[in-house]
């Protein structure tokens, strides 16, 4: 399809510059100008692309609100449409269509008429308006002025071709191979024997075909001349793509630019390949990837630079644009359950010069105080596996347990397949607590942590498609005096559909379960145990206060050795910036390793979402459907930055 810009070109309309006189005339001379409407017919109203194509290249619907002074002029538009027409319906695989056009006076206007309809309109035409009116009044005049014109296109499209064969000419370094594309090929071009004979996926063919020779080691590889054969007997197209590959290559040396605070041997070190291996573009495209993830860089570019050296090596550069790698942030929440709460953090995301990242921040709420510390290591030992350390300090003050804690964990992550990672290393714990059937204890825990996670949402804030999937085994050993000996299992997941194709009206789904085994409940440390209930679980609760709880007038939790939680709400956004979310959620915590039932304690709620460009600002208000007299109150709400899950 062509596509050009056109200019006035009978010079209708006379447009004066500076004062007096020249002004004056202005409106006399836009008098002689004669509007006009655009019809294009014949075409069946299904083809909505090609009537689109049609009106977009159009210079007399382009050019509608400035109307020409002369039959003339308009005459001369529609001839240059005639060809940019023609060219239209080639693309579109109507090689023998045909084009006229007709121009007459418009009918004057008569009461028993809506609308003069010389043709029917075309579905999707728009008519432009006429010195700032539109529709019928624009085109209405007085016994003074011209009467208006109708420019009518009649488009006979004609027979559609098909293609009927397409045909390669590849020439390698040592010989030329002419063929048919096997049906591997055509199905990774996207092409289909018998199908409509259009430009885009013709086009987008060849390009398809450079990538299947890269594929077979050839990174140098061009397009030829693409030739395209009709038979006008026959409606059919041959298509004939020409290749010139270059010789075959296995990947060499590599040169990094641009790296200045990051360390290039470290950027080099992310190629996914191996010394010698032949050259694939996947591993162009992954090592391009892995390099963005690590938010190091604002542009990563990784690219061949011939010609491929008599080694039989090609050489590969990465160009980089580097980042700031510092930066704080922090937050604020409230909810009646939690109280209010903040956060903050101060984060180096190349501490050494190779990518290591540490992170520091604090959390303070009515619930807990702490400040914590995290320190990440990629490339470690093996490419894409990262060494990672934390360590938090923090004062808690719930109504489950009061008193301070330590953890600490050093670990390795790495990926296992594509959006699953695993975690896995010890840990060191200290707690000194006081709960309500736990009073004054400490415990000193050393422990292995094992972690499976899937993820492959579209945004971490406010996913609208996809899944997450977490498992988490921790076996535990006491190392006081007293014999402490459990192992934690516990599985987290969430689902999220979109409704529609923007992503504006998605159903998620979540779910939780854990166990503890090898412990009676009034053996474990407090905050060992599973609890549920607030805004990071079931809302409509008050914090950790659904499952057991003792027996004084206060109801403090008890926590358990199993927990079951279920949640799913429905996320509508009404506009740009406002959203609605209905939800329901409901779970309970077991005193023993399995749940005694399945009845839960439900809630629901309506939330209110507000969409800024870090993420949605959250709303929500529940109620418990199955409130406990003296316990639960009559509702509770949250405010946060991010969905609920």
């Amino acid at each position: 399809m062509l596509a050009a810009c056109a200019s006035d070109e009978d010079g209708g309309g006379v447009l004066g510059f500076g004062g007096g006189a020249a002004n004056e005339a202005l409106p006399n001379d836009l008098q002689t100008t004669i509007p006009y409407e655009v019809d294009i017919t014949g075409i069946d109203t299904q083809e909505e692309k090609l009537i689109a194509a049609l009106n977009s290249v159009s210079t007399a619907r382009r050019l509608q609100s400035r109307p020409t002074a002369s039959r003339a002029g308009l005459q001369r538009r529609a001839e240059d449409d005639v060809e940019r027409f023609q060219a239209v319906l080639r693309s579109n695989g109507f090689y023998d269509g045909q084009i006229t056009f007709d121009i007459r006076e418009k009918a004057p206007h008569s009461p028993s008429d809506n609308a003069f309809e010389p043709n029917t309109p075309v579905q999707g035409a728009k008519d432009d308006s006429v010195a700032g009116q539109s529709g019928e009044d624009a085109l209405e005049t007085s016994p003074d002025q011209p009467t208006p014109l109708v420019l009518t296109y009649t488009v006979d499209v004609g027979t559609p071709y098909l293609i009927s064969a397409v045909n390669l000419v590849i020439t390698y370094p040592d010989r030329v191979v002419e063929r048919h594309a096997t049906d591997k090929e055509l199905e990774k071009t996207r092409l289909e024997i018998g199908q409509r004979a259009t430009a885009e996926p013709i086009i987008l063919g060849e390009q398809y075909g450079v990538d299947i020779l890269r594929e077979q080691g050839y990174p140098l590889v061009e397009a030829g001349k693409r030739k395209i054969l009709a038979d006008t007997a026959q409606k059919t197209i041959t298509i004939n793509y020409a290749f010139e590959t270059g010789p075959q290559a296995d990947f060499g040396d590599i040169t990094v630019n641009g790296a200045k605070d990051v360390d290039p041997d470290f950027i080099a070190s992310y190629h996914s390949w191996e010394p010698g291996e032949q050259y694939h573009p996947d591993q162009v495209r992954t090592t391009r990837r892995d390099l963005a993830q690590t938010n190091l860089f604002d542009s990563v570019i990784v690219k061949v630079a011939g010609p491929v050296k008599d080694n039989g090596e090609v050489p590969v550069e990465i160009d980089v644009v580097e980042r700031k790698m510092r930066s704080i942030g922090g937050g604020v929440n409230f909810s009646t359950a939690d109280g209010p709460g903040a956060n903050a953090f101060w984060e180096h995301r190349n501490l050494f010069g190779a990518g290591e990242k540490l992170r520091l921040g604090i959390d303070v709420s009515s619930l807990e105080q702490g400040v914590s510390a995290q320190f990440k290591k990629p490339q470690f030992l093996e490419r894409r596996q990262s060494f990672v350390a934390e360590a938090d300090a923090k004062n808690n003050d719930t109504d489950a347990y009061k008193g301070s804690t330590v953890d600490s964990f050093v670990g390795i992550e790495r990926p296992l397949w594509e959006n699953w990672t695993t975690t896995f290393g010890v840990t060191a714990e200290y707690s000194d607590l006081t709960g309500s059937d736990s009073p004054n204890e400490q415990f000193y825990l050393a422990g292995l942590r094992g972690i499976l996670r899937h993820d492959n949402t579209d945004n971490p804030l406010d996913p609208t498609k996809g899944n997450r999937f977490e498992i988490n085994v921790s076996p535990y050993l006491g190392l006081s005096d007293k014999d402490t000996n459990f192992t934690t299992v516990s599985l987290a997941g969430s689902q999220y559909l979109s409704v529609d194709d923007e992503g504006d009206y998605v159903f998620a789904a979540r779910a939780r379960t854990g166990t503890i085994i090898g412990e009676e409940r009034g053996s474990l440390p407090s905050n060992k145990r599973f609890y549920s209930g607030g805004g990071g679980s079931i809302r409509g609760y008050e914090y950790q206060k659904v499952g057991p709880l003792d027996d004084t007038s206060d109801h403090d939790p008890l926590g358990g050795r199993a927990v079951l939680e279920l949640g799913a709400e429905f996320r509508a956004r009404v506009t740009e910036s406002f959203g609605v979310v209905p939800f329901i959620e409901g779970g309970n915590v077991y005193a023993r390793s399995e749940p005694e039932d399945l009845d839960l304690l439900w809630a629901a709620g309506l939330g209110f979402r507000y969409y800024t460009a870090v993420g949605p600002l959250r709303f929500d208000v529940a109620v418990p459907l199955d409130k406990r007299p003296n316990i639960d109150d009559d509702f509770q709400f949250y405010i946060s930055l991010g969905q609920a899950f």
